[in-house]
């Protein structure tokens, strides 16, 4: 799953999580992410596919088409393959091209899913005690969302030596955790418990210094730089991490 950053400016935090760009140039690339419901059935071909978030007809088609390319192992019990239900993370991206776009999708990440087809959660709520102290964080937050779509800190773990104010960190980490409402994965019909990692940097940053304009500002050019804008660049334009028990095939993973 891709890093979260979020950047504490001053008393306000800007997240510049994996969300498209607020501003861009009439001329520069219009980069999203969008969530899609797959079903996979035993040999591992996605079935029905429903994009879960408004999007324009056009768009939404296209995003579809692409889910369906993709390939899955099928989930396996007993030592027999089972199809089920998995929410696929995929990064869209179109390109002007005079008086049209270009576009391109590609697949990021799948595990369970989120009500409303927000493909990310919000970033947690800076601690106030570690802003004071302009303390950041590099972490990798585990958790576990069971089969009732409520998630369970597992774990957390600090990025590097010498981090400060752990316990803060990881009292905010159980607390965002344990906000979160989500859509489990379903095998055979049933639901089932799916572990997620969510890499999280957390960075203190004066609004209006030049650090924090370079922070918010390559957390947007990140987009660029994603596949789907390098494919949607292509003249064809077509070309966080969840243990789902459906995993894409390399060779169709992009």
């Amino acid at each position: 799953m891709k890093t979260m950053l979020a950047v504490a400016c001053g008393a306000m935090l800007a997240a510049a999580a994996p969300a498209p760009a607020p501003a861009r140039q009439a001329d520069t690339p219009l980069a999203f992410t969008t969530m899609v419901k797959v079903a996979v059935d035993e040999a591992g071909r996605p079935g029905a596919v429903e994009a879960m978030a408004p999007l324009p007809g056009p768009v939404r088609d296209f995003v579809e088409a692409r889910t369906r390319e993709l390939e899955f192992q099928p989930a396996m019990i007993d030592g027999h393959a089972r199809g089920g239900v998995t929410y696929v993370v995929m990064g869209v991206c179109a390109i002007p091209d005079g008086g049209q776009m270009r576009m391109a999708a590609e697949y990021r990440n799948n595990g369970p899913g989120r009500a409303g087809g927000v493909p990310y959660p919000d970033p947690p709520r800076y601690p106030v005690d570690a802003l004071k102290r302009g303390w950041g964080a590099d972490m990798t937050i585990r958790y576990t969302v069971g089969e009732d779509g409520s998630a369970t800190l597992d774990k957390v773990d600090f990025n590097g030596e010498g981090q400060r104010g752990k316990g803060i960190f990881e009292r905010m980490a159980r607390e965002w955790v344990g906000g979160m409402r989500l859509l489990p994965e379903e095998v055979d019909g049933q639901p089932v418990s799916t572990p997620v990692s969510m890499p999280l940097e957390l960075t203190v940053g004066r609004s209006g210094t030049r650090a924090a304009r370079e922070m918010l500002e390559a957390a947007r050019r990140s987009w660029v730089d994603q596949p789907e804008c390098l494919a949607a660049e292509r003249p064809s334009g077509q070309a966080v991490a969840a243990q789902s028990p459906f995993v894409v095939r390399e060779a169709d993973a992009g």
